[in-house]
């Protein structure tokens, strides 16, 4: 049986829901990251690749390419001896990357203001322009996107070897946490302000201001975060 033959079969199992063939696999990953951000996909989940495909409509190649993406990410990872399962993800995850990012977002943010010619700032400047259009357009995987390459370029233009070379370890936990951030609160314009507010700091260079600006973007929102995320639990044991 061809792939586009395989790939016709809806379901209304819970989980992956079926996806169009025009973009299978961005539409993959999509799917399943909205899976596993609604918790259809619960953390610890063992990923079963055959069943999975076939939920979806899809090949397995087609998928493994999209699971490849997601661990890259940090939404799953691999296990020894169980495969791909869904990572986990918690309070204490939310308010340990939350911690690190601040003392290295710091530093990383001080030395885009410290800029000797200009150059720093200009990366800044076009990548939060891009975040600025990808919120105007209202596509939320293009904004989840932006989101993550304002970070990367906030690191990359400080132009500091060892958070450059940090990065990409780094990367796979703050996609994660950005991404839990964005399910729970899914409020493009609230984020809009708080990122706006850290570039102007840094944009600004005052150091005490770039510091206060890094702990309330991060820190701040993280045990923002936390505290929703528990009244929500909470609130679904009352209705139980």
């Amino acid at each position: 049986m061809s792939e586009q033959a395989s790939e016709q079969a809806p379901t209304a199992a819970a989980g992956p829901r079926p996806v169009a063939n025009q973009t299978r696999r961005d539409a993959v990953v999509g799917e399943l990251r909205r899976a596993i951000l609604a918790g259809e996909l619960e953390s610890g989940q063992r990923l079963r690749e055959v069943q999975i495909a076939q939920q979806m409509g899809v090949s397995r190649p087609t998928l493994r390419e999209a699971i490849y993406q997601l661990t890259h990410e940090g939404l799953l990872e691999q296990q020894p001896y169980r495969g791909v399962v869904v990572a986990t993800v918690d309070e204490k995850f939310l308010t340990d990357i939350a911690t690190v990012r601040v003392a290295l977002e710091k530093v990383a943010a001080r030395a885009i203001a410290d800029d000797p010619d200009g150059s720093r700032k200009a990366l800044v400047r076009g990548s939060w322009e891009a975040y600025r259009k990808a919120h105007a357009a209202g596509d939320a995987g293009r904004l989840h996107e932006a989101h993550i390459d304002l970070h990367r370029t906030i690191w990359t233009a400080s132009q500091n070897v060892m958070l450059i070379r940090m990065w990409p370890t780094v990367e796979a936990h703050t996609n994660l946490a950005i991404s839990v951030d964005e399910s729970e609160r899914a409020d493009p314009d609230r984020a809009l302000r708080v990122h706006e507010r850290l570039v102007e700091a840094i944009l600004g260079g005052d150091g005490d201001t770039i510091d206060a600006e890094v702990e309330a973007h991060t820190q701040q929102s993280a045990d923002e975060l936390v505290e929703l995320m528990a009244a929500r639990r909470r609130g679904r044991g009352a209705r139980t």
